[in-house]
């Protein structure tokens, strides 16, 4: 499991990957301010992230919280040494699941991580609670409907084998054609069911249905070649099941 250590004291910072990797993660990134933190966020997968309330620049780690929140689904959790109620305050307002106080304990450490997660999923399924509970508005759940010219034709999702991201352009790659849509890869998934489409790469969604074959560094669905990174190679074998 990857860990984002967003700490501007750097002895602070590496306390943290000293701890964090002794109880069998991996905390191999740091980020000192606000724009490196996002750089890393947007070029790696983190499934949680540390962040210190108050590091270098303008903007601070509660800012850097409501960016995730926006752009990721993963949890953070807090790391402060404040005692000021207004700048703690503004800190529980962006929710965080946990929260960790320095200096930072071998015990409080792993307690927090380990709250943060466990927060992190009940609110997941407290979550898919309640949109079960709410009406479902969409009337055909197994297509989508893609404009060419001036109509809109209907793709079954399960004919679409692979999504390739092209900027802010998506190429839909179906059995019989492939099809070009302005749109970003982060709100395509969000449009498409988790129990069918996965994520393999920051540029491919593929569909679970089409894989033919995986090896280490790629995904096959029939003869083309698909890059899946490690961590997303380990999520994926998990929710398949394979044979040795």
């Amino acid at each position: 499991m990857n860990i984002l250590i967003v700490e501007d004291d750097l002895i602070i910072a590496k306390h943290l990957q000293y701890l964090l990797n002794g109880f069998g993660y991996d905390a191999n990134d740091v980020a000192t301010d606000y724009s490196s933190a996002v750089e890393l966020l947007n070029s790696k997968v983190f499934h949680l992230a540390v962040l210190d309330i108050s590091i270098n620049g303008y903007q601070t780690g509660i800012d850097l919280a409501h960016y995730i929140r926006e752009n990721f689904k993963i949890p953070f959790l807090f790391l402060s040494s404040h005692e000021d109620i207004a700048i703690v305050n503004a800190a529980l307002q962006a929710s965080p699941h946990a929260f960790l106080q320095k200096p930072c304990q071998k015990i409080t450490v792993y307690t927090a991580v380990k709250l943060a997660l466990t927060n992190y999923r009940l609110a997941a399924l407290a979550g898919e609670s309640n949109q079960e509970e709410k009406q479902d508005s969409t009337v055909i759940k197994d297509a989508l409907f893609i404009k060419e010219k001036h109509m809109f034709t209907k793709i079954l999702l399960a004919d679409i084998l692979y999504i390739r991201s092209d900027d802010n352009y998506l190429e839909l790659h179906t059995k019989k054609k492939k099809y070009t849509i302005r749109e970003t890869l982060k709100n395509m998934l969000q449009q498409l069911p988790p129990n069918y489409f996965f994520r393999v790469h920051k540029s491919f969604i593929i569909n679970l249905n089409a894989i033919t074959s995986i090896n280490y560094i790629h995904v096959m669905i029939n003869d083309i070649e698909i890059p899946i990174t490690n961590d997303n190679r380990n999520e994926l074998l998990s929710r398949v099941k394979t044979f040795s």
